[in-house]
């Protein structure tokens, strides 16, 4: 007998609601007016894999950590964040190029 999943959004709790009814874009990261990006792409070192390499200058821990998230939900692909550098699976310079040109930081590479 196959289970069937449920997907109609009901969420049950027991504790007190709280809705959120702020007006601002709660996507948008706050980072420092001298955040910059350098993108570059590897192949040596990986089995022949492309990886898009993504340095990030002048963003705090935090930050990183949570636009290397984004990052890779909006690419659709896995990646790893070592210190100041996050490696992306495959040739995402464009897609990784737009998104961080919206949230105003600047792109070399």
């Amino acid at each position: 007998m196959k289970k069937s999943k449920r997907s109609d959004g009901l969420v049950f709790s027991t504790g007190p609601v709280e809705i959120n009814n702020d007006d601002s874009n709660s996507d948008e990261e706050t980072v420092s007016g001298s955040a910059e990006v350098v993108l570059r792409i590897e192949r040596k070192g990986r089995g022949g894999k492309t990886v898009t390499v993504v340095e990030l200058r002048n963003i705090p821990s935090d930050e990183s950590a949570k636009l290397a998230k984004e990052i890779k939900t909006k690419c659709g692909v896995g990646g790893k964040l070592k210190g100041n550098l996050l490696d992306i699976q495959g040739d995402q310079r464009s897609r990784i190029k737009e998104l961080l040109t919206q949230k105003n930081i600047r792109v070399k590479g």
